[in-house]
């Protein structure tokens, strides 16, 4: 079934606001399999722009009116509800995208969605093989089709560790006009581990530049056995300020 439309978290007028400056969110999957308001609460005492909400934390009644009080900016991802763990289907057989998500993930490669998803109009975000936009070509043909993508550069790493992403397709990635989101975390080539960044993180440089021409940059590294000072750090590197102290 379709995900039912949620409600706007934040107060009338104040989206506008917060897209007029940079915006780096905290992913609510940081802290998965916690319950909704305790995840937002430890993220929202490390002053992020804003939260990513994400499938895979455990609903809390008063999860909405929490969000609210916090007044972080608020973007949905994939099949993320308020009312469950996560939304179960996203995606019809007949490429239909069930969810009002910002951004979702494409079709598994061996879904019937995956010969249709292209015509769905959502910002459809990049992924590793076994997924739909996991190969370089798949890529290719989505920037010849102008999608809007959510580039997720963890991603693109699996993708070139496992041979299947090419300088070339790299750089045309990298240069695209359609890129509505970038999403950040880690890995080691062969696994989504959603580990810590490190400076030298790969794709890191040109999510900092994609970040200061207005683009949202979400942080999506696991902070569950980071201490506050490690996770406030993480939010650093993904803001870029390292970068700016060693450049003074």
């Amino acid at each position: 079934m379709p995900q039912d439309p949620h409600p706007n978290p934040l107060p009338k007028g104040e989206g506008d606001k917060y897209r007029a400056r940079l915006m780096v969110f905290l992913a609510l999957s940081c802290l998965q399999g916690r319950p909704m308001d305790s995840a937002l609460a430890s993220l929202a005492e490390l002053k992020p722009d804003g939260v990513q909400l994400t499938p895979g934390n455990m609903p809390t009644p008063d999860f909405q009116r929490a969000l609210r009080k916090s007044k972080l900016a608020t973007r949905t991802h994939h099949g993320f509800s308020f009312t469950a763990f996560r939304t179960r289907d996203v995606w019809a057989d007949d490429g239909r995208c069930l969810t009002t998500s910002d951004s979702v993930h494409p079709p598994a490669s061996t879904s019937p969605a995956a010969a249709r998803y292209l015509s769905a109009q959502r910002v459809l975000e990049t992924m590793y093989p076994s997924y739909a936009l996991g190969t370089g070509d798949e890529l290719e043909q989505a920037m010849k089709l102008e999608i809007p993508l959510a580039v997720d550069v963890s991603h693109l790493f699996i993708q070139k560790s496992q041979g299947v992403l090419g300088p070339a397709t790299l750089r045309r990635l990298f240069d695209y006009e359609h890129v509505h989101e970038v999403h950040v975390s880690a890995n080691d080539g062969r696994r989504d581990l959603h580990a810590p960044l490190t400076t030298n993180t790969f794709g890191l440089d040109w999510a900092h530049e994609r970040e200061r021409a207005g683009v949202p940059l979400v942080l999506e590294c696991y902070f569950h056995r980071l201490t506050v000072d490690q996770r406030s750090h993480q939010l650093a590197l993904a803001r870029g300020e390292s970068l700016r102290r060693r450049t003074r």
